[in-house]
Formats: C-alpha cells, sequence, structure tokens
C-alpha cells in the first residue's frame, strides 16, 4: 500500500522547517539529501565501494520475499525520498505581499485605458 506518497524527483526542492537530519540549510533539493546520506554512510562503512553508490541510484540487484508473491523475487533495490500532500488541496500562501507587484494599479489603469477609449469614440460619433 502506497498510502498516496510518489517519489520526488532527484531536482525537486523540499523545505523541511523541523525534524530534519544531515542538512544543516531547511530548503535543499531532493539529490543534496541523497548525497549528504550516502556520504554520512560511506563515512561509517570502512569498506564501501561504487557498487555500494547503487543504492542511491539505479539499485542494487537483491531478492525480496514480499507478501502476497508466494517466494522470493528476484529485482533491484534503491533510496528514494518520497512525498504525500496534505489532505486540503491548494498552494502555501505567500510568505511576503513584497516580493511580488501589486496587482490593484494595473487594473487601475486597464480600466481607465478602456473608460478613456469609450469617451474618445462617443466623440467621434457627434
Amino acid at each position: 500500500m502506497d498510502n498516496g506518497y510518489s517519489p520526488l524527483r532527484d531536482d525537486e526542492v523540499l523545505f523541511v522547517d523541523r525534524g530534519r537530519v544531515l542538512m544543516t540549510n531547511p530548503t535543499f533539493k531532493v539529490i543534496e539529501f541523497l548525497d549528504a546520506l550516502a556520504q554520512a554512510i560511506s563515512d561509517r562503512e570502512d569498506d564501501w565501494s561504487e557498487d555500494n553508490e547503487a543504492w542511491f541510484g539505479d539499485g542494487l540487484p537483491c531478492e525480496a520475499l514480499r507478501f502476497g508473491t508466494g517466494g522470493w523475487q528476484r529485482g533491484r533495490v534503491r533510496i528514494r525520498l518520497e512525498f504525500v500532500p496534505e489532505k486540503i488541496p491548494g498552494k502555501l500562501p505567500e510568505r511576503s505581499s513584497a516580493s511580488r507587484p501589486s496587482e490593484q494599479p494595473l487594473e487601475r489603469m486597464r480600466s481607465k485605458s478602456s473608460d478613456t477609449f469609450y469617451q474618445d469614440s462617443e466623440d467621434d460619433r457627434y
């Protein structure tokens, strides 16, 4: 059961405010986290080799004894980050309104120019 989780691509960005591990900055790419995890593991393993890098790439050949499959299955295993959106759809609110220009002045200019156009057109008819 996947519970709605889907894999994140390496170039996608996360913001983790609390409970983060391995990363000093709260905003990071998925690949940066996976690289930090691989580095942390390799620092603790005396016999780390290029073969171990496959945990974070194409995967390692393995056999898995999974429920409901009737025995061992050959395949590959790898480490990935997954994400599930909260139940409430929508985007997070902007952090600062100063970072985006206000739309009101633009709307006022549009309505003003259309008012002027209609006034000029009406004057031409008389």
